[in-house]
């Protein structure tokens, strides 16, 4: 059978991402925190590079009032938006339902979603996983047609006054479509992780506070086998360099905490002290 070559997106529509000057930074236990030069945190969340990342190449910033509704400028929600990312087997199930727990116990609303969704792209997406058979560009789009659905129901729970924790949202189609698709990207000199991520930015909400959990492939690996059958993306390589895109769009992107903790209990009580900050009862180390 004939080989069919695909294109790549049209270059209209490829950003430069030029590298930014150095971060302070300063390091508190596993937590990694630090502003970005010429990029102050918003309040109640963190900017965190990685210790020893150069950060090559990053996204551009937003222009105001972008991901906001047309016409307008940014909108005031009294919700809060929470998101937790990392590759599978890090413990995010686990931290949501105890992020959540800890809000309501402070009389705060508070609902746990997750990513893909039970709409339908998202019904379609979770079928899929179990099969090697979707097409990568076809899987992006499904993705992102999910979180497109997907941020229309979180702007009105965070409207109505609800705080959202989210298992998994815009990183995690960078980190882990653009991994899939760095063998066969066919527009030369383009990153598919960073274009990905930039994609999303135009219509895309921005979290009140993103953690990003990174732990050993091999004892994610090993909490993954435990749920039975593996999918097509819990594998070791391939989450290995997940992570690593995980953890380059972590020095470039706005409001991201990364927490290294083997513990979970240990997880938990860090992630739960960045909540605390976010709530206003406490200050940042």
């Amino acid at each position: 059978m004939a080989s069919r070559r695909r294109a790549g997106p049209p270059a209209a529509f490829l950003v430069p991402l030029p590298p930014r000057a150095g971060a302070q930074r300063t390091y508190h236990h596993n937590c990694i925190t630090g502003p970005m030069q010429g990029h102050p945190p918003q309040k109640g969340s963190l900017r965190v590079p990685r210790p020893g990342s150069k950060g090559a190449q990053q996204a551009p910033p937003m222009p105001a009032g972008e991901g906001a509704p047309a016409g307008g400028g940014p909108e005031v929600s009294p919700g809060r938006f929470i998101v937790l990312e990392g590759i599978d087997g890090t413990g995010k199930s686990h931290l949501s339902k105890e992020v959540v727990r800890h809000l309501e116990s402070r009389g705060v609303g508070a609902i746990p979603t997750s990513e893909p969704s039970e709409g339908p792209a998202g019904r379609l997406l979770r079928h899929a996983a179990d099969e090697d058979r979707m097409d990568p560009y076809t899987e992006l789009f499904l993705f992102l047609a999910d979180r497109a659905e997907h941020t229309g129901w979180v702007r009105d729970r965070l409207r109505a006054g609800d705080w959202v924790v989210c298992d998994r949202y815009a990183m995690s189609s960078a980190a882990y479509q653009g991994t899939s698709l760095e063998g066969s990207w066919e527009t030369k000199g383009q990153d598919p992780v960073m274009w990905i991520m930039d994609v999303q930015r135009r219509w895309w909400l921005q979290p009140d506070l993103t953690v990003l959990v990174v732990d050993d492939v091999g004892r994610c690996l090993s909490r993954v086998s435990q749920r039975g059958r593996r999918t097509k993306f819990e594998r070791a390589a391939y989450l290995t360099r997940v992570q690593e895109n995980y953890i380059r769009l972590a020095d470039v992107l706005e409001g991201v905490t990364v927490v290294e903790e083997p513990a979970l209990d240990a997880l938990v009580q860090a992630v739960l002290g960045r909540v605390e900050a976010l709530l206003g009862n406490s200050h940042l180390p």
